[in-house]
């Protein structure tokens, strides 16, 4: 983008400070660049404007690396605010069949014909907003009504939100000039980080704070060409206007709601006391930046799974059970399943953790329990994630809402390892297991309490019983070995069974007779409560278990089912290939590239080495806020064989009733 060679006069402080105002909203600091098309949607859309993909695809192509805040202004000089007259000429685009009106099918196909989707309540809240009449249609027709209101509200909204941006600007300056010392070593830090990896989020849950207090919003995202002065045609991903109802309260309402009552007109001051001498446009070249923090909310306000269905009770459901555990050779492991579906429906599909009373971890920042689904074949790209699960609510469940065809799943939990570690330490006294009298093996209350948890734990489809299956996986977990025949049999013979499968009564009694059969060596008893996560206290602290739920439209039972089809390592692979399909490469040396991913509660680092040597990269993760690491040390070294893809970490938030920022820095130091 060529640049201008003098700068602007003063006469235009206003605009640049509304412009530094939006730009501080999403990026912290002008000194920042932009270095992603959706951070340069979230700034317009901060100063009041409303691009089209086409108008963003203008300024952010495939050779764009990154926007300064002088190449910012430029682009809002050129990309105005929606007119009236477009919104009218949008308005009968959208009306399809030209009767004046809209109604709900006409908007809401609009609504989900591009861009992200809205439901047919979300549409309807729109209308009602804005329907006067109470008819159920947008008017056109009803002309003074609906354009000069809709036309007032869209533009008393975005200078609400200019003034608002304003205030908050000036109370961050208002904050560097009285903590100068601090702010300059921020600043600094800011600085290093810069080259540090790229989060890049796009949520509901980041919207900020001000738009909220104004009220509801939609975009119209349709496929529209406007004329341009009858010179250029423009394909707009929509008309957007931003619908506020609080425009339209009344004096009375307003003041049983604070939230609504008008912003006051900006003070003259303000650009003087804001605006920097440095703010104002000037030559600079685009440099590439590897990294940007974004600070997050925190996920204790993440709220209920917006993407449920509403009439799940009507959907098939099946469910299981599982649980994580940390290995002291294989690292994390897991149960896996398989879903098998005899037609093509659409699934709705949650994971959840499960905290026993004895467990010590989790009670107040829930282990992170997600899940990926996958093609039991790759397709010709070498892909087989089909989906995962991205969203979560406030209480730690993660949900995923995706259409299958026919055909055979994997199910594929995953934990990031950020809660659940090793441990560091153990108790220096083991809690005692069994007891004698007169010459008898007894286990203790204790140690029969964790039994019990241990059967819950092991009995994954929660009918009271243990398959052979789930008696299987229970035994791989705790002896490495599956049972055989000959040893299902010396079960069966031993302890009675209820249709074929062992009860609770059953499996305590087999471990009282293992326990009468050690003597004084009891190493075997804790073998089995350690593979299970126990410590020597009894406590859970290295495993979490976890509640799977799947639910399909319009199927019968007899078309689901779900499966656990062993225990094995977290497949490690699988969450590398959803990272580097959800973002672009970013090069921190040649042939040496990082992929970041980023949702409410978790960001990942994946790192690829594309040449023929061996490199070393040195990660530093110590400038985040508010967040944990999954590795030992937040300064750590990672080697990369020639070919070599890793995950280099996963961040997610240490306290979830604070925002966080997961931040850090990368450096190829061989």
């Amino acid at each position: 983008m060529s640049r201008r060679p003098s700068r602007a006069s003063i006469t235009d402080g206003d605009f640049i400070l509304d412009c530094k105002a939006a730009y501080s909203e999403v990026m912290d600091d002008v000194r920042k660049k932009i270095t992603s098309k959706s951070l340069l949607l979230q700034a317009l859309q901060e100063s009041g404007r409303n691009p089209s993909e086409r108008v963003l695809k203008k300024y952010w192509n495939s050779e764009t690396e990154s926007l300064s805040f002088d190449d910012f202004v430029d682009i809002c000089r050129k990309v105005v605010i929606t007119s009236e007259e477009e919104m009218m000429k949008a308005f009968k685009k959208i009306d399809i069949n030209g009767d004046g009106f809209l109604t709900l099918d006409e908007l809401r196909r609009i609504m989900t014909s591009n861009g992200e989707k809205m439901t047919r309540q979300e549409v309807q809240e729109i209308i009602d907003e804005v329907d006067e009449n109470g008819d159920g249609k947008l008017d056109f027709k009803e002309r003074k009504f609906y354009y000069e209101q809709f036309c007032n509200m869209n533009k008393n909204t975005a200078d609400q939100l200019r003034q608002q941006n304003r205030k908050r600007l000036e109370r961050k300056e208002r904050d560097r000039k009285s903590k100068k010392t601090e702010s300059f070593s921020d600043s600094k830090r800011g600085d290093v980080a810069s080259m540090g990896s790229q989060i890049s989020m796009k949520s509901n849950s980041s919207q900020r704070t001000s738009r909220k207090t104004m009220g509801s919003s939609a975009s119209i995202k349709s496929e529209i060409s406007l004329e341009d002065g009858g010179t250029s045609t423009s394909k707009m991903m929509g008309s957007c206007s931003s619908i506020r109802s609080d425009s339209t309260l009344k004096a009375s309402e307003r003041e049983k709601d604070p939230s609504s009552t008008p912003v006051p007109a900006q003070r003259k001051t303000l650009s003087r006391s804001v605006l920097a001498e440095d703010d104002m446009p000037r030559p600079s070249p685009r440099t590439h930046k590897k990294g940007q923090p974004v600070k997050h909310i925190p996920a204790s306000k993440l709220g209920q799974l917006t993407d449920q269905p509403k009439n799940k009770g009507d959907w098939t459901k099946v469910s299981n059970k599982g649980c994580f555990f940390v290995d002291d050779e294989d690292g994390l492991m897991t149960h896996i399943y398989r879903l098998t579906l005899k037609e093509r429906s659409k699934v709705w599909i949650t994971i959840q953790p499960t905290s026993p009373q004895s467990m010590i971890i989790g009670d107040v920042t829930p282990i992170d329990t997600m899940l990926l689904i996958t093609k039991k074949k790759p397709d010709a790209e070498g892909r087989s994630v089909v989906a995962f699960t991205e969203k979560r609510d406030g209480k730690g469940k993660y949900g995923v809402m995706c259409e299958l065809k026919a055909g055979t799943y994997n199910l594929l939990p995953f934990t990031t390892g950020c809660n659940l570690k090793p441990r560091r330490s153990d108790s220096s006294k083991e809690t005692p297991l069994v007891r004698k009298k007169d010459g008898k093996t007894t286990i203790t209350k204790a140690f029969r309490k964790a039994l019990v948890e241990i059967f819950e734990l092991s009995d994954l489809d929660s009918n009271g019983t243990l398959s052979r299956d789930e008696f299987t996986w229970f035994t791989m977990r705790t002896s490495g070995d599956k049972v055989s025949d000959d040893e299902w049999e010396v079960v069966t013979e031993t302890v009675e069974l209820q249709d074929d499968e062992v009860t609770e009564k059953g499996f305590l009694k087999l471990n009282e007779m293992e326990a009468d059969d050690v003597d004084d060596d009891i190493s075997d008893l804790w073998v089995t409560l350690h593979s299970m996560g126990y410590n020597k206290d009894l406590f859970i602290d290295e495993a979490c278990p976890f509640k799977l739920d799947v639910f399909a439209e319009n199927c019968d039972d007899a078309d689901v089912s779900l499966t656990c089809t062993g225990i094995e390592t977290i497949n490690n692979d699988k969450i590398i290939e959803t990272v580097m399909e959800q973002n672009e490469a970013v090069k921190i040396k040649s042939m040496v590239y990082m992929y970041t991913y980023a949702n409410d509660t978790r960001s990942t680092v994946v790192l690829e080495n594309k040449s023929t040597n061996r490199v070393k990269i040195s990660m530093d993760c110590t400038s985040s806020k508010n967040c944990q690491i999954n590795r030992d040390k937040e300064e750590y070294i990672i080697t990369l064989d020639p070919d070599d893809k890793q995950i280099a970490h996963h961040l997610m938030p240490l306290d979830e009733t604070l925002d966080w920022t997961p931040r850090c820095v990368e450096t190829v130091t061989k």
